[in-house]
């Protein structure tokens, strides 16, 4: 194969797979910004409703693995 004809089709391939791996790239970010948005309101809701209190002082923390 001609190197002139080589090197166009290997340029060709190779900008159509950035484009592609943007595109992927874009949705993909747009999908995490929508999870954490809902994730951000999961968390507000529960924080409001008292369900997400911080732990006092004085109380010792649970016990992870009961024997």
């Amino acid at each position: 194969m001609d190197p002139a004809i080589a090197a166009t089709l290997i340029g060709v391939l190779g900008s159509a797979l950035v484009g592609v791996l943007a595109g992927a790239f874009h949705l993909l970010r747009s999908d995490i910004r929508r999870v954490e948005g809902k994730l951000d309101n999961l968390v507000l809701a529960l924080a409001r409703s008292g369900h997400l209190t911080d732990l006092q002082a004085s109380e010792p923390p649970g016990d992870p693995s009961p024997a």
